[in-house]
Order: structure tokens, then C-alpha cells, then sequence
């Protein structure tokens, strides 16, 4: 009976219909061929099993699944069946997930993520007991690391911008404390409590457990030179027209390292370093010109080689998250580009 109605059905009948292009989105085209206009039995699918077409559609199924066998399947399998068609997914929960998804379709990468989040344990078990599991709603897991994916932490969180502040100073406050350190602070951040509770928790281990000797800056490789002494920081500051010179004081402290990037594109370089460690603070050209986005990716790769970090400093990421817990309006949606999210400072500007 399937094979005979897609013999049946026109080029014509295979257009997806507006209601169709509006409901699918992504998957319009590819649902009016499985369903000809006016789309009526998919229409009649419950919201579970149209998500599970979308997903179906988006290639997270266990085997290739032709377009008639795919029908049959939402159209006539119990949830079970439908359920184990996915891969990666544990079948428990899914299609109870989905009855919660909305009406419209979404994006083929908020399927991916979705995916990925239902294979993971803990973000699993979140996801199932949202009031509804949509992109808006399970972005913020899927910001944050694996250890945090609880219920008591992605309850408290206001936005996807709060979910990017958590997740980088969990970054932070692991990276400052001894190997191992992730699964207890993971445990401590989720005791529960409000907003204000978790985030102060976080602010709190921004502080390391313990007090260390600050280490030397980093010894980087060719083309990279070292800026060494005061009349080479001012000979620096000349070539390149800035005032780096300004900033002798805090690199004869040990609080700053500078670096000339001997290569095309020729470029000033600055290494600020707080209780996480050295971090990226600064990079220009002559005449305090921009860099190219895919220069700084390359150097900010190389510098992770060299255990130097990239993003805002420790206090301004602690700041931040005290602005979170009290309330502070910020963007609710994280939607920056990679130069921006490495927060570069116009220290000689």
C-alpha cells in the first residue's frame, strides 16, 4: 500500500506545501517526498514520531532506512521499535523526550545535539525530565561540561550565556588545582540551591585551595622572541608604534610576558598571568592593527601546545558570575565569534 502511493503521487504532490515548509523547516522536501501533499498522515503523527522522522532524516539512525520502510516505521511500529531505530540513543525515555519537543521541527545541528546529549548518562536523565525539550532548553547543558550536566546545576541557569561563564570557570578552577580535582568541584557546584548558591560556590573556587610560587612565563619556540629586557621592550615599542614600553613594570614583576612574532603577519604579543596561569592578553599588528581571525586561531593553538590559555582573566570571569548570581542583566544568548571570545585587551592602545 506504501509503495503504491509514492507510485501514485505527482511531481507536483511532492512540493512541500507552506504549512509543510513552515512545520519542517530543514526537512520539508524530504518529508513531501515520503509524504505527498497535502501531507496529511504525517501531519497526523504524534509530535514524537514527527521529531523521530526529522532525526531519522538527519542520518542518527542504527542503518540506512529507505524513504517506504522509514514511513511504515513511525506510521505503524510501536514506540519501542521506533525508539531502537536511532543509534547511539538508549531507547528508554526517548520518545517521551520527544513527545515534549514542540510541534516545529528543528535545525539538523540541534539534532545532533540533542543526540549527543541523550548518549551521555547524566545529561540523559536531565533531558527526560525537562517540561519541554527544545533547542532553547537544552542548549545550556550542552554548554556545559560532562561533569555538570545535573539537574541542580541546569535548573539555576538563566541563559546560554550563564551556561558559557559556569562552564569556562569550571575550566578555570580545575586547571588550578591538582589532576583529579574535576569530579569534587563538579559535586560540590551541584549541592543545590539557587542561582546565587551555585554561582557563589563557582566565584569561591576561583581562589585556588592553595598558595603557589607564580611559575616563570613560558619559553616559546622560533619565530616567537622573548622581549627581555628594557631597552628591547622599548626598541619593540618603537617598531611596532605602541605603547608596550608603558607596560616595563609589570613584565620586570613577572605579572606580564612579551613576544615578537618574528613571521608574516609580523605581530606584538602580550602574556598576562593570574592564579590560572598565563594567559593570552594581547596580540597586534604595527599600528595596533587587528589580526586575522585564522592567524589568531594558529597562534592561540600554538600557545596551548605551551600550557598558555586564551578567554578572560580569572577576574573577569569571577565578575561575571557574581553579576549572574545578583542578577546583573547580561546577553541571555551566547553568541559570540571566536576573536571575541578570546577577550583580548587593547593593553597598548
Amino acid at each position: 500500500m506504501v509503495a503504491q502511493l509514492f507510485h501514485r503521487a505527482s511531481p507536483r504532490a511532492r512540493t512541500a506545501s507552506p504549512l509543510l515548509a513552515y512545520l519542517a523547516g530543514d526537512f520539508a522536501d524530504a518529508i513531501a517526498r515520503i509524504w505527498p501533499a497535502p501531507h496529511g498522515e504525517f501531519f497526523a503523527l504524534p509530535a514524537a514520531r514527527r521529531h523521530g522522522v526529522a532525526m531519522a532524516l538527519a542520518g542518527h539512525v542504527s542503518q540506512p532506512t529507505p524513504d517506504a520502510e522509514l514511513r511504515r516505521l513511525v506510521e505503524y511500529q510501536r514506540d519501542a521499535a521506533v525508539a531502537e531505530a536511532f543509534t547511539h540513543i538508549p531507547p528508554t525515555g526517548l520518545m517521551r523526550a520527544l513527545a515534549k519537543a514542540g510541534e516545529q521541527l528543528w535545525r539538523r545541528e540541534d539534532y545532533d545535539t540533542f543526540v549527543a546529549l541523550m548518549a551521555e548518562p547524566m545529561a540523559n536523565e536531565v533531558l527526560r525530565h525537562l517540561d519541554n525539550v527544545r533547542p532553547a532548553a537544552f542548549a545550556p547543558i550542552a554548554l556545559l561540561p560532562a561533569a555538570l550536566r545535573m539537574a541542580s546545576v541546569v535548573r539555576v541557569l538563566p541563559s546560554t550565556a550563564a551556561a558559557h561563564d559556569l562552564a569556562r570557570a569550571f575550566r578555570l578552577a580545575v586547571r588550578m588545582r591538582e589532576p583529579g580535582a574535576s569530579a569534587r568541584i563538579a559535586r560540590r557546584w551541584g549541592a543545590g540551591g539557587d542561582i546565587r548558591a551555585v554561582f557563589g560556590r563557582a566565584v569561591e573556587d576561583l581562589t585556588p585551595d592553595m598558595f603557589r610560587p607564580a611559575g616563570p612565563a613560558p619559553v616559546l619556540a622560533a619565530p616567537f622572541v622573548a622581549i627581555t629586557g628594557r631597552k628591547q621592550l622599548e626598541a619593540v615599542a618603537l617598531e611596532f608604534r605602541n605603547c608596550l614600553a608603558e607596560h616595563g613594570a609589570r613584565v620586570a614583576e613577572g605579572r606580564m610576558a612579551g613576544y615578537v612574532w618574528r613571521a608574516e603577519p609580523l605581530a606584538a604579543i602580550a602574556l598576562s598571568r593570574d592564579v590560572a596561569g598565563w594567559r593570552l592578553a594581547e596580540a597586534k599588528g604595527p599600528d595596533n592593527v587587528d589580526l586575522e581571525e585564522g592567524y589568531l586561531r594558529q597562534l592561540a593553538a600554538r600557545l596551548d601546545l605551551a600550557g598558555v590559555r586564551t578567554g578572560p582573566s580569572v577576574q573577569n570571569v569571577s565578575c561575571r558570575l557574581d553579576d549572574w548570581a545578583n542578577g546583573t542583566s547580561y546577553p541571555r544568548e551566547h553568541r559570540v565569534s571566536f576573536t571575541e571570545d578570546l577577550a583580548l585587551g587593547d593593553l597598548w592602545s
